[in-house]
């Protein structure tokens, strides 16, 4: 049973013997070389992200770790310079006559108002 050559199979006949196959098969293998280059690539960038999103996290709770430890060691020294005005109050109230003197003042600590601002400046910096 041969069916007649109609229209549409003549057409598609036609293009096909105009299409070379030695170029259709240089493209093929030219987009399955690619294909692979870009696999290669895409797991080397699969690679890189998942190092990076390791050593992120890493780097993360080591920069929590110094933060906490820093404002620690604020609140520590807050503390420190507390006690010291304490005791340089107590000592000015006993000895006056040590203190009576305006250079001894600069010497011990600096001015509250540094402090807080010292304070302040580094709360900004830690998010606290």
């Amino acid at each position: 049973m041969d069916l007649p050559d109609s229209a549409s199979r003549v057409f598609c006949g036609r293009i096909l013997s105009m299409v070379n196959t030695d170029d259709v098969n240089a493209i093929i293998l030219a987009q399955k070389n690619m294909l692979d280059r870009f696999e290669k690539t895409n797991e080397m960038l699969l690679n890189f992200n998942n190092l990076s999103s390791a050593r992120l996290q890493q780097m993360s709770e080591r920069f929590l770790h110094h933060t906490r430890t820093l404002v620690e060691m604020k609140r520590d020294l807050d503390s420190i310079f507390r006690r010291i005005r304490t005791l340089k109050g107590k000592l000015a109230r006993q000895h006056p006559e040590a203190f009576s003197r305006k250079c001894h003042a600069g010497f011990l600590l600096p001015s509250t108002s540094a402090l807080s601002t010292q304070g302040r400046l580094l709360e900004g910096h830690l998010g606290a």
